[in-house]
């Protein structure tokens, strides 16, 4: 399914972001992520993005002074246009493709920041096992960044307002076939594919069982998915995101 994306996308905002990539002052940050990336500081960090799509937040992060930056997505076609994407931006950046619970030892202890964002969690079965491999990333005092759509969203269908189509304490996963694209809504992803709900409960449960030391932590009403633009709109409405900040114990 993913690879079926991204030449979907390749053919949508990818066509224009080839070049735009160039820019000195290219970024995909918006005002929370400037503000904690701010408070967390780049400079010269190892950071690892897992889920990284097309790498091109991750290209960000070291346009704004991270040190070594690796990417690591599923995809194979995602990880050739993030390497690409690379190449034009003139940025030294490492993406690997891989299934996130089949990543290799190499990398344990590596990394200053683990980075997580719109999107990524849902489509991961086993968050233990994704806060096993994050606790492993991290070197003793690094941190988690996660800034994602809020799960409570899960409930609801983009189309049908605050219609509650769907429990929060759902478990089962979603299924989808020859569904529009979340980008490029008039193209149709015909393979199938699975979204897993989690509760935040499960995040924020996920930290603090594997020693993660929960320093931040806020819920807004801006939409970052593209799926629930219409939401931001809404006199009354969810939690739409969130963001977290945790720290390894040292």
């Amino acid at each position: 399914m993913w690879n079926e994306t991204a030449g979907i996308h390749a053919q949508g905002y990818v066509s224009t972001l080839w070049e735009r990539i160039k820019a000195p002052d290219y970024s995909t940050f918006d005002v929370v992520e400037q503000r904690i990336f701010s408070q967390i500081g780049l400079t010269n960090k190892a950071v690892i993005q897992l889920c990284c799509n097309n790498g091109r937040e991750l290209i960000s992060i070291k346009k704004a002074g991270a040190g070594r930056c690796v990417g690591v997505d599923i995809s194979d076609e995602f990880i050739a246009q993030a390497r690409q994407l690379a190449h034009n931006a003139e940025v030294a950046a490492e993406f690997v493709r891989s299934d996130l619970y089949a990543l290799g030892d190499e990398f344990n202890a590596q990394f200053d920041l683990v980075y997580i964002t719109i999107g990524a969690l849902g489509w991961l079965p086993n968050l233990d096992a994704v806060f096993m491999l994050i606790t492993r990333l991290l070197k003793q005092g690094g941190q988690l960044f996660i800034y994602e759509m809020h799960p409570i969203l899960n409930m609801f269908e983009p189309g049908q307002g605050l219609e509650v189509v769907s429990s929060y304490f759902r478990t089962e996963p979603f299924v989808e076939e020859s569904s529009p694209d979340y980008y490029e809504p008039t193209q149709t992803v015909r393979s199938v594919s699975y979204w897993f709900p989690h509760k935040l409960s499960n995040v924020i449960g996920g930290c603090i069982e594997h020693g993660l030391n929960l320093t931040h932590f806020e819920e807004y009403d801006h939409d970052i998915s593209e799926v629930f633009s219409s939401f931001a709109n809404l006199d009354k409405k969810p939690p739409l995101c969130y963001s977290l900040v945790a720290q390894k114990q040292g």
